[in-house]
């Protein structure tokens, strides 16, 4: 019996994903450096932020000194307010899941990042509980990020939906029982879901 439901957000609930930054900050802030550099310089940064280790500040001054020599302005808020789109058809899903069933967000995101969703499209969605990887210092696709929700939630893996959009933590979640869906759209998400006795 499936007694908890699991989602990630970006990609999921919200079309947004570093990658867009990346591309928007070469377009706006850094044209003269390609997006492969940046992606490569800029990416690791932001897995350390993700695991709540790294602000935008400090961001913003490695990036700076590596590509300019000084500290610059990297219009975080703004890359992020530009690109990111709710995803409704997922949001109502979840939304009509959670009149039956116990649903929560398990998220990889930092610290500034969360708040621009708690402050736009999380409100939207009607999920009190986000486990997100800037408060835990974990990420997924690591076990125990995924082993921690599990005892928060005082489930066992057998028990638990896990649907992200990233194959890697897909397979994480597969590797300690947990049934996992890897999403593509709302239409495979029904199906999947239903596959495993869950209905809207």
């Amino acid at each position: 019996m499936i007694k908890l439901i699991i989602f990630d957000i970006g990609g999921v609930l919200v079309d947004f994903m570093e990658d867009m930054y990346i591309h928007f900050l070469h377009g706006e802030v850094l044209p003269e450096v390609s997006e492969a550099k940046l992606s490569k310089f800029i990416m690791p940064l932001i897995e350390l932020m993700e695991f709540g280790l790294l602000s935008v500040p400090e961001l913003e001054h490695m990036v700076g000194k590596h590509f300019k020599g000084h500290r610059i302005n990297l219009r975080w808020v703004e890359g992020f307010k530009r690109n990111a789109k709710p995803i409704m058809s997922t949001i109502g899903l979840i939304n009509g899941l959670n009149k039956t069933h116990k649903v929560v967000l398990l998220t990889n995101v930092s610290y500034s990042r969360l708040a621009e969703l708690k402050d736009t499209y999380l409100k939207l969605v009607k999920v009190k509980t986000i486990f997100a990887s800037c408060d835990l210092k974990l990420r997924k696709p690591e076990p125990a990020i995924y082993e921690y929700v599990l005892k928060q939630m005082k489930v066992k893996p057998g028990e638990v939906v896990f649907v992200d959009d990233q194959i890697e933590n897909v397979i994480g979640a597969e590797k300690l029982g947990i049934h996992a869906i890897w999403f593509r759209n709302k239409t495979r998400l029904v199906e999947d879901l239903g596959a495993l006795g869950i209905w809207k």
